[in-house]
């Protein structure tokens, strides 16, 4: 029943503030465009990034996804490789409230999203290599940064795929660092192929930039940082299960005496 109640407030909330976001959009853009001088790809950017702000720290205003920074700030633009569990991934980069385009397939297939994707200036994945290479050095020279999923699709069991060398090589070339970011508990709380929501705490850990060096072979350079940074977001994710199986052993000592005494009858 409760993931009933969840998964209903959950989708109600999801179409009005999409519908609501459409409405506004115009007034928005005529702002940021108009007034403000931006251009329409920024300022389409900034509209989406606040929509997903919403989405993950107003909507669920019980438990908004958690932001944990384990790194003394972070270089921008770079190219941020997270590993993906969920269709709610993409919205949780907007609790960052910065300046990020997307790297990606499924989201064109969508008529209403492809198309605020390309006035985005959003990269399909599908369009081949050498395509997303020369847009997404123009993005990161603009001062935007890109969002790559290394493994190319969402996990469909929980573990982290197999990493695929697009983010690597595109560091390469164009010099500019690598941030890992791990999602927690998105592929619990909306597995992929799901619609009914399952409770869960949501979190996004960013860590420690990774730099290319230039000086290094580039075909070694693009492995050397595809195995760092897949080892990083893998150990991360390890040392979050370790903590939580801690968290939960260490529980049970305190609640048992506890437990004891209520079925005795005991004050405490």
């Amino acid at each position: 029943m409760k993931r009933l109640i969840l998964t209903i407030y959950f989708w109600l909330m999801f179409f009005t503030v999409t519908s609501f976001g459409l409405l506004i959009l115009p007034l928005f853009l005529l702002v940021y465009i108009g007034f403000l001088r931006r251009t329409v790809d920024f300022s389409v950017r900034w509209a989406i990034c606040i929509y997903g702000w919403i989405l993950v720290k107003v909507v669920p205003f019980l438990a908004p996804v958690k932001v944990e920074y384990r790194n003394k700030g972070f270089p921008l633009p770079a190219i941020f490789v997270p590993n993906h569990n969920s269709a709610i991934d993409p919205y949780l980069f907007g609790s960052l409230l910065t300046d990020v385009c997307f790297v990606t397939t499924w989201a064109f297939k969508i008529p209403v999203y492809s198309y605020f994707m390309r006035l985005a200036n959003y990269i399909d994945a599908t369009e081949g290599w050498e395509n997303v290479y020369q847009k997404g050095a123009a993005v990161l020279r603009s001062g935007a940064s890109l969002i790559i999923w290394p493994e190319g699709h969402r996990s469909r069991d929980g573990r982290l795929g197999r990493f695929k060398n697009g983010a690597f090589a595109l560091s390469v070339k164009t010099g500019y660092p690598l941030l890992p970011v791990c999602i927690l508990g998105s592929g619990e709380f909306l597995p992929p192929g799901k619609r009914l929501i399952t409770p869960s705490l949501v979190k996004m850990v960013l860590l420690d930039p990774i730099y290319p060096n230039l000086q290094n072979d580039p075909e070694r350079e693009i492995i050397r940082l595809r195995n760092t940074v897949e080892a990083v977001i893998k150990r991360t994710i390890q040392d979050e299960k370790d903590s939580s199986h801690l968290a939960r052993k260490m529980k049970k000592p305190l609640l048992q005496p506890l437990s004891k005494a209520v079925e005795r009858g005991e004050k405490c």
